[in-house]
């Protein structure tokens, strides 16, 4: 019986790591269904393709199959035994030492739990094991998955104390070895079907605190809220405004990446008064109508939208869903509000009056080094028309030269025509976020030489890009927190620009939820990685093309732990590596 012991403890232990991380799954897609399905397609080794759900899957048939040929040869007592039994028996008597049936079967079971044992202990090593945060929700989960295996434990006991009243008979181990292979295959099942039912009653008591939220900025008189949308750039964005108006007014704003109707209305009833002067929301979205719900509560005077790609778009199902869906916010403000806009986005007409869109033309002598930023930002103190703020940078300097020459309202062009901004940033493309930022804080009484103040004191902060000290001198970049595909174009510029004679090397996993973009994104990001890199580590089941361009090696790899080692065998003095996408963050954990 000890063998038995010990297949038991190896089961629960896999059945439980296995639990923690489907459940893991689920809460970071945010237990919607949507999502859920969307990432099974995008990485199908979740749950197919898997050398151990296929193992268990054979020994399930095989038992199964072995127990029908027992019942066939029973009722043919006397009868020559059909092919299927005899190959049965014959497979299992070439047992070595002599094994009986049941001894045989209980060492392939051992095997199979020792194997995935070793598996589990590995991923503890290399901190790779995947667990949900204890929340009310995840704990109520497990109770409930803990009740209905119990239950299905109990009929199996009860159905066997019934047909054998003094021991357990021989076919029953057989069966029990057969119920725990059934539990492992179908968890996942089990668990999406626990989280499906249950959904309905949390979404009640989001519902709730939602409207509570609603009804209590409904009651607020002073404050203002900023609303904050886009395919990417919110956090960053976010954090920049907060960081130059809190420099001359009190502000709140919602932490984190907490973009979600529930996570605005839990910052709304447990941050948000009438002692602060604004509100920065961030707002995100995976499906038209969701920024709608968010701005229902908040209610936004000013919406800055920072730009539109193809992230999530397998959820929204395409650009123009996406472009509507972000939309949202800015059809969402009063006529008398302030839509701040990325100028790559094309769009309808947009019925507010006041609008003002933002680019690099706004801009002029952009410097990039590997720990700033340096640009000259053009001033409209000697311009009539708001207006031509957002008109190129050449055509408003001709404008203004223009004007100086027929001293026709006796300005004269000199240095104090243009601010030059230092942001200790890592890249360009922060800059774009930089100047929606500068706008906004102008529109509500900042001057220039107080944000240029507030913007030299920006740090990097988790939710951007980072440089840290690597192994043996060399260089890391962490771009981890989160990956769209204009983000890691612009990740690459920068390693071009400020890592010119380094050697270059990414980590990348890929993009999620891009659909049926996928392929097409990838390429288009694998041709720029071609072009900067000198080596690039491929994770995931992204597809990519065979190439040597550039001399670039391609190196194709899904262990996190295999990829943090070759990583860690080429780094010297000379040597920047960028760490693209969360999964990247965990071969960066390993590597330091």
């Amino acid at each position: 019986m000890s063998i038995i012991l010990i297949i038991l403890i190896l089961f629960f232990i896999k059945l439980l790591r296995d639990s923690l991380s489907f459940i893991w799954l689920w809460q970071v897609k945010e237990y919607r269904i949507d999502r859920m399905i969307s990432s099974l397609k995008e990485d199908k080794n979740i749950l197919q393709n898997n050398l151990f759900y296929i193992s268990a899957i054979i020994i399930f048939v095989f038992l199964y199959i072995n127990q029908i040929a027992q019942k066939l040869s029973f009722r043919a007592v006397g009868e020559k035994s059909d092919n299927i039994v005899d190959f049965l028996d014959f497979s299992l008597h070439l047992a070595s030492f002599e094994m009986t049936k049941i001894q045989f079967i209980l060492y392939i079971v051992l095997a199979f739990f020792l194997i995935t044992f070793l598996q589990i202990f590995k991923e503890i090593k290399k901190r790779s094991f995947l667990r949900p945060r204890p929340t009310l929700k995840v704990i109520l989960i497990f109770l409930l998955l803990i009740a209905v295996y119990l239950l299905i434990a109990f009929c199996w006991i009860s159905f066997f104390s019934l047909i054998n009243k003094t021991r357990i008979p021989v076919e029953s181990i057989v069966s029990g070895i057969e119920l725990m292979l059934f539990i492992y295959l179908v968890n996942p099942i089990v668990i999406s079907s626990i989280i499906l039912t249950i959904n309905p009653f949390f979404n009640f008591q989001k519902k709730r605190l939602i409207k509570k939220s609603t009804i209590k900025m409904q009651g607020l008189k002073k404050i203002k809220v900023i609303g904050i949308a886009g395919s990417y750039g919110k956090t960053s964005t976010k954090e920049f405004l907060y960081a130059i108006l809190s420099q001359k007014y009190k502000v709140v704003k919602t932490e984190g990446n907490n973009n979600t109707n529930i996570g605005v209305a839990y910052t709304v009833l447990n941050k948000v008064s009438d002692e602060y002067d604004y509100f920065i929301c961030e707002m995100g979205a995976y499906k038209i109508g969701e920024i709608k719900q968010i701005c229902e509560i908040v209610k936004p005077e000013i919406g800055i939208l920072t730009g539109i790609n193809e992230q999530h778009i397998d959820l929204f199902g395409s650009i123009k869903n996406t472009t509507k869906a972000k939309f949202e916010l800015i059809e969402a403000l009063p006529e008398n509000g302030l839509a701040i806009i990325n100028s790559k986005i094309k769009n309808q007409e947009i019925k507010i009056i006041n609008k003002k869109y933002f680019s690099l033309n706004n801009i002029e002598n952009i410097k990039v080094y590997q720990d700033y930023i340096e640009f000259d930002y053009l001033t409209v103190s000697n311009c009539h028309c708001e207006e031509e703020r957002q008109s190129n940078f050449e055509t408003m300097r001709e404008k203004l030269n223009s004007e100086i020459a027929s001293s026709s309202y006796g300005a004269t062009h000199n240095d104090s025509d243009i601010i030059k901004f230092k942001i200790n940033l890592l890249g360009k493309h922060y800059i774009e976020n930089v100047l929606s930022v500068i706008m906004t804080a102008e529109y509500l009484g900042m001057n220039l030489n107080e944000i240029k103040s507030a913007v030299e004191e920006i740090k990097p902060t988790k939710f951007m890009m980072q440089k840290l000290d690597g192994l043996n001198n060399s260089v890391f970049i962490n771009d981890s927190y989160s990956a769209n595909s204009d983000g890691v174009l612009a990740a690459l510029d920068y390693l071009e620009e400020a890592y010119q004679d380094y050697k270059k090397m990414i980590v990348f996993p890929g993009i999620i939820e891009l659909g049926k973009e996928s392929d097409k994104v990838h390429e288009k990001l694998f041709e720029r990685i071609g072009e900067v890199c000198d080596v690039a580590y491929i994770m995931g089941n992204k597809k990519q093309k065979s190439r040597n361009k550039n001399d670039c090696k391609f190196v194709l790899e899904k262990d996190f732990g295999k990829v943090a080692e070759m990583v860690k065998n080429n780094l010297n003095k000379n040597t920047v590596v960028l760490f693209e996408s969360r999964g990247a963050g965990v071969v960066m954990g390993k590597t330091i």
